[in-house]
């Protein structure tokens, strides 16, 4: 057994932590740790789930996991001096520097270790990149949780042990995001969620599907609020559930089975849930009835996203404060779309004074709205939303353009005209990108290059409040790194990818797509590949419906002789506004590098010149509405529209 692989343990630093942060999370670490043996899992139980039944296990791979399992009764992890000691119960002893360097052993083996967000990752690469070994330790309250994982030796494998502390209290865990630094799982299903026009509420029979990306789901249970409607047993596993009607609110699951009976993977959305922008609107001016005759009495109303929490709204007559409104007793009406009214008398006034609304959240994002005041000339209440529009306009020779004002664009929703609120640019709105990579077996020409491309792309090419995620997809699909604005959490995160196995383009594709769900901001998908699909569960036509619905821009880098499919590319690039970018594979190393850069370096370009255009709708919440762009200025082209608000 190779010597990493015998005992793969070991620590890091992370790249842009500060040396106390992480000092701290390996801290939580030390000390002597003992199996709890009933939350663990045993290597053996994955032996035989890869296999199918105990006696089909070979008799070496048993040596193996008899041997893990002996390894993992308990540890003992120490830490100075910038290097970090891990003694497992075999005796084996491992010694890292926390550095992230990688270091070869006297097999030709080479161990890197890290902090990934609160976690200490060791990764070790078998000699010539042959195989891959991933540990994952991190704290859970006073537990130490190890996640192994494997690629390509002998067998993939992937189990977690759970340890308590040995004597005493364990030290402080301090704050440890568990979820964001849990080891990544190859994705078993998710759902995809039913068509629908852009901010549609659905009900009554609609038809919904599983995408499964573990070979060993056999059986797709649909349940919808917790009540089971349907189970599927053949792919496509898709059901008719029906909704409500009038539609509200309804969470749908699917949860996917081996053997009809031991569960592998589960996946859960709210339909029919509103992701509104933050916004304040006054929606009401009228004389205060019964009060001074100078006075108005003003009421606004607020869209709260969701996940964030309202903190208070002021009302000003011109620059003056006259009403706050900062307690959870506050008068105000809630729908189902997340909108709070707020209402306040306003007095003093006279002709030409103008009345101001503001609105904070808890996280301190602020939003206001003004309204002139005439002698006689009020509003009656309206009920409006304000709606996103991400767009890319361009040149007549395709070039990305920054000069814009509000009146280079018309809007119209479903054929009407509708007044362009605001154009934003792209500094103003985050960005939430994501980046999914081909590590077939083919991709070995390129992939020390693309790897240190895409690392200095995260590192320059995302703002302060961007995110991104990582997927990777070769014969089967794993969500990398979660969405995170940790940028040395993406860079570090390279290095748990191996390039090996097959090709399954749609399947990486569509579970890149499904990834961004409700997340507010813009947005924009990187496809990196350099072949054919060859292992799709997925068919291409169930990804491109998908794909045109969504709407997100797909820049597809093709780095192999063969183009990803042709109709996927073209029909995808045109209706999204994204690009087919390509790099020889017959390059040298160097030259291969440089080209990256450049496609890369392209994309930073249209990124950084995406823009985002506001209106308001009156149309009521739930209703369908169909946007549209056109541009006014000669030269002027509207290459792509994405709404932005979407609902499940």
């Amino acid at each position: 057994m190779p010597e990493a692989a015998a005992h793969p343990q070991a620590p890091s630093a992370r790249v842009a932590s500060g040396a106390d942060a992480n000092a701290v999370s390996i801290a939580a670490l030390e000390g002597a740790w003992v199996r709890n043996r009933e939350l663990s899992e045993d290597a053996m139980d994955r032996l035989v789930a890869a296999f199918g039944a105990p006696a089909d296990v070979p008799e070496p791979l048993r040596d193996f996991a008899r041997s893990i399992s002996a390894q993992r009764s308990g540890l003992h992890i120490r830490a100075g001096d910038g290097r970090i000691e891990i003694q497992n119960a075999a005796g084996e002893i491992l010694r890292v520097p926390v550095d992230g360097r990688a270091r070869a052993d006297s097999r030709g083996n080479r161990t890197s270790a890290y902090l990934a967000g609160a976690a200490l990752e060791v990764v070790t690469k078998g000699n010539g990149w042959l195989w891959l070994w991933r540990d994952t330790y991190y704290r859970s309250g006073d537990r130490l949780v190890q996640t192994s994982e494997s690629q390509n030796l002998i067998v993939d494998l992937s189990f977690r042990t759970v340890y308590d502390y040995a004597e005493g209290e364990p030290p402080p865990a301090g704050p440890l995001g568990v979820q964001e630094t849990a080891s990544a799982r190859q994705a078993a299903l998710r759902i995809v969620p039913p068509p629908r026009k852009h901010r549609e509420f659905l009900s009554g029979p609609v038809e919904v599907q599983a995408l499964v990306l573990d070979p060993l789901i056999d059986t797709v249970e649909f349940l919808l609020d917790g009540r089971r409607v349907k189970q599927s047993t053949k792919p496509p596993f898709k059901a008719t559930i029906r909704l409500g009607d009038p539609p509200r609110e309804e969470a749908l699951e699917v949860r996917g089975y081996r053997d009809g009976s031991r569960q592998l993977g589960a996946d859960r959305i709210v339909l029919n849930g509103l992701n509104l922008p933050f916004a304040v609107r006054i929606a009401d001016l009228r004389p205060a009835a019964g009060e001074d005759a100078s006075a108005v009495r003003v009421e606004a109303r607020v869209s709260v996203p969701a996940g964030a929490a309202l903190a208070g709204v002021d009302f000003y007559r011109g620059d003056d404060r006259v009403a706050a409104f900062d307690r959870p007793d506050w008068r105000k009406r809630r729908d189902g779309s997340r909108t709070i009214g707020v209402e306040a008398p306003v007095g003093n006034i006279s002709p030409g004074d103008f009345v101001r609304v503001a609105a904070r959240l808890a996280d301190g994002r602020e939003r206001e709205d003004a309204e002139l005041l005439q002698s006689a000339d009020y509003q009656s209440e309206i009920d409006v939303q304000l709606v996103q529009l991400q767009i890319l306009a361009v040149d007549r020779d395709g070039n990305p353009l920054s000069d814009l004002q509000p009146g280079d664009f018309e809007i119209r929703e479903n054929g009407e005209r509708r007044w362009v609120e605001s154009l934003h640019a792209s500094d103003d709105v985050p960005l939430v990108l994501g980046i999914a990579m081909d590590s077939s077996e083919s991709m070995r020409l390129v992939w020390r290059q693309l790897r240190t491309v895409v690392r200095r792309f995260v590192a320059t090419a995302l703002a302060a409040d961007d995110r991104a995620f990582l997927v990777d997809f070769d014969d089967t699909v794993r969500l990398l790194q979660p969405l995170t604005g940790d940028r040395s959490l993406l860079a570090v995160r390279l290095n748990r990818l191996l390039a090996e196995g097959g090709t399954a383009i749609n399947d990486g594709l569509l579970f890149s797509l499904l990834q961004f769900r409700r997340e507010p901001g813009r947005r924009a998908l990187i496809l990196v590949t350099d072949g054919d699909d060859q292992h799709s569960r997925t068919r291409t036509a169930q990804v491109t419906d998908f794909a045109e619905q969504a709407g997100i821009p797909i820049y597809f880098i093709a780095v192999g002789w063969a183009e990803p499919p042709r109709g996927l590319v073209r029909k995808l690039s045109r209706r999204t506004g994204g690009r087919l970018f390509r790099v020889h594979p017959s390059l040298p190393p160097s030259e291969t590098a440089s080209a990256l850069e450049h496609v890369f370096a392209r994309i930073d370009g249209d990124l950084r010149r995406q823009h985002v255009l506001t209106y308001y709708s009156d149309r009521p919440v739930g209703a369908a509405i169909e946007p549209s762009v056109r541009a006014l200025r000669d030269g002027l082209i509207v290459k792509s529209l994405l709404p932005l608000d979407r609902l499940d």
